[in-house]
């Protein structure tokens, strides 16, 4: 996998917290960590971004 934000290899790792751990992307070069979570939440954004500019584009 690629990394969005620098286009270096991303790993699949292990992260600990306080109380749980998950599972997700690290990039090697800039350290941009992605899980699902994440992917989850920037889609939503973009899904509301999307309908903001239509609503735009049809009042303006």
């Amino acid at each position: 996998m690629k990394c969005h934000r620098c286009g270096s290899v991303m790993v699949y790792e292990r992260f600990y917290g306080s109380d749980e751990h998950f599972l997700g992307w690290r990039c090697i070069l800039c350290g941009e960590i992605v899980d699902q979570v994440i992917l989850e939440n920037r889609q939503a954004k973009t899904g509301r971004q999307n309908r903001e500019r239509r609503r735009e584009c049809d009042t303006g």
